[in-house]
């Protein structure tokens, strides 16, 4: 039964994920469209914050229920179902092959404060970093950065890797975390590839009168 009004957009699955699904999701309603579900709810009226934690709770349900999740930051409102399937229409293909690539994967996050350097002189990233890497080979898979602090730089990187391979992460983690003595270091995850969804939606197709 389609939902009345305006629809929030928060995520999009694959449409043969098992039924799991449908009851991790009580008071949200789930719309197919061909080989995707999107996972859809009311507009929030609650204050930003409010609104955002609960939008990271509809997504991490997913998460655990779902072989692949394609995320929409803080959420699409639309105006109607109606209008939410010409959506889904306009950008099935381009879904589909997010969900593809997303397929049995997370994003995972590592951040690592650095010692200041003298000007000029060589970035000392944290030692076993390549094995990070190693976890998620192909390039684009990989997204690192360094910022500036007022104690240095803080090195930072998100990482699309296997899910079976969130133990190794860890590990790893906990291994640069004991070889870096006095370098600050965070791991974080696992989590819907945020970073990693570069989609942008093609609005809907107007139908003709």
């Amino acid at each position: 039964m389609a939902v009345p009004g305006p629809l929030c957009l928060h995520a999009i699955v694959p449409a043969g994920d098992p039924d799991t699904l449908r009851a991790t999701m009580r008071g949200l309603h789930l719309v197919p469209c061909g080989p995707v579900i999107a996972i859809t709810g009311k507009p929030s009226r609650q204050t930003a914050p409010r609104a955002a934690l609960r939008h990271d709770r509809i997504i991490g349900r997913a998460l655990a229920s779902c072989s692949s999740v394609v995320p929409f930051r803080l959420g699409v409102e639309l105006g109607s179902e109606a209008e939410l399937h010409r959506v889904l229409a306009a950008n099935l293909d381009a879904l589909s092959a997010q969900l593809a690539r997303f397929a049995g994967r997370v994003e995972m996050g590592f951040k690592a404060r650095l010692a200041a350097q003298p000007a000029g002189s060589p970035m000392h990233l944290p030692p076993g970093l390549d094995r990070v890497r190693a976890l998620a080979p192909r390039h684009d898979d990989c997204k690192e950065q360094l910022k500036r602090a007022p104690s240095g730089h803080v090195f930072e990187g998100c990482y699309l890797i296997l899910r079976q391979a969130i133990e190794a992460f860890w590990s790893v983690v906990e291994d640069i975390r004991r070889a870096a003595a006095g370098m600050p270091v965070l791991g974080s995850g696992p989590w819907a590839a945020y970073t990693f969804c570069d989609l942008a939606l093609r609005p809907a197709q107007i139908e003709a009168p």
